[in-house]
């Protein structure tokens, strides 16, 4: 498999792969780290709006510092591609660890780590808008980490990142207000944050549809 290169990085292999990016195991060499390398996707270079996403959220991560927000070690660009070294979460995500079932007290556990990360994510002033569980990775030691804040925002921003009236999120675990494209506040990332203990207590989700429209409606 061809791996990119990346100066001062040794990418080992791929972890995994989105809409947006792939992110692989690599080494950053100047202090021998182990690192989760996420590079953006290449077909996405001809929209400006996705770089500027991507590079958001670096600025976003690297102005947390807290135990349950994942932490960013460097962000850059080498010839066509942008890229983020972040912190390596050997422990899964929190999808994978629903379908392997959970203790009742494990997962408010969890809740109340994810819920310490928003809290503190939200006094800066930043709104993730898309927790669900497979934005939640967790440390070899079992702690919740959030991650992907890809389409997060400052509430005292004026730049709008999408077109208005457009719906990005994940339509089970959004918010009615988000589904409906208004206004947000930290309030949304809680209701987020409610869906994922519901589904961890009963061990699904509380509104499904054909659609995200169908979903929202609900």
């Amino acid at each position: 498999m061809d791996l990119p290169e990346i100066p001062g990085y040794a990418l080992k292999k791929p972890l995994g792969k989105g809409g947006m990016a792939v992110v692989y195991l690599a080494t950053q060499l100047d202090n021998d780290r182990t690192v989760a390398l996420k590079i953006m996707a290449k077909h996405l270079e001809a929209d400006p709006s996705f770089g500027e996403r991507f590079l958001r959220e670096a600025r976003i991560c690297a102005e947390l510092s807290h135990p349950n927000v994942i932490s960013i070690y460097d962000v850059g660009q080498h010839q066509s591609y942008r890229y983020m070294a972040m912190e390596c979460l050997t422990g899964g995500d929190l999808k994978a660890k629903m379908k392997k079932g959970l203790k009742i007290g494990d997962s408010i556990d969890i809740v109340k780590g994810i819920a310490a990360g928003l809290d503190y994510a939200h006094s800066k002033g930043f709104i993730h808008r898309d927790i669900k569980p497979e934005n939640i990775l967790f440390r070899a030691d079992g702690s919740p980490v959030i991650s992907d804040f890809g389409i997060a925002r400052n509430t005292d921003s004026q730049t709008q990142m999408t077109k208005t009236g457009t719906v990005i999120g994940s339509p089970h675990y959004m918010s009615p207000e988000q589904a409906e494209a208004a206004p947000l506040d930290s309030r949304s990332d809680l209701y987020s944050l409610g869906i994922i203990l519901y589904e961890l207590l009963t061990g699904r989700v509380p509104f499904k549809g054909e659609s995200a429209i169908s979903i929202g409606i609900k």
